[in-house]
């Protein structure tokens, strides 16, 4: 059984040049960035009811009787003297206030979404592997050195 730290003879003859490859490692930072739901927004139209006071100016007849005494100066024609006695009838009228509402359109409110991208700083310990040559010297003999 061959240890994976001992040197391993290389194939072919005896004109062989040994050589022995070790493969370094390091490690490398993969950064990228998912997307999450963050927030979840609502546009929605809520009433709202506020009470307005609004004077407005209406009008309406009123009747006035003016009496003007008839004086012998001013004389009577003979048909106007009542001899049917059917009443005066005058309508009076007034105005009076109605009230309605109507919905117009007043603004447009637009919701939408822009991304911001901003830098954020990210650190990470990374490690990487070094190679070094160690040696050790054989006594005679051929045992190895402590």
């Amino acid at each position: 059984m061959t240890s994976r730290h001992a040197p391993r003879d290389a194939p072919g003859g005896d004109d062989r040049t040994d050589q022995f490859d070790v493969v370094r490692r390091e490690e490398r930072l993969v950064i990228g960035t998912e997307r999450h739901a963050i927030e979840r927004v609502r546009l929605e139209r809520v009433i709202v009811t506020e009470q307005r006071t609004i004077t407005v100016d209406v009008s309406h007849e009123e009747i006035r009787l003016v009496r003007e005494p008839i004086g012998g100066a001013v004389p009577v024609s003979a048909g106007t003297t009542d001899t049917v006695h059917e009443p005066i009838v005058v309508v009076l009228r007034e105005e009076q206030i109605t009230v309605s509402t109507a919905v117009v359109p007043v603004e447009r409110v637009t919701l939408t979404t822009h991304t911001v991208t901003e830098g954020h700083r990210v650190e990470a310990g990374l490690r990487r592997e070094e190679i070094d040559i160690v040696t050790s010297h054989r006594r005679a003999g051929g045992a190895p050195l402590p």
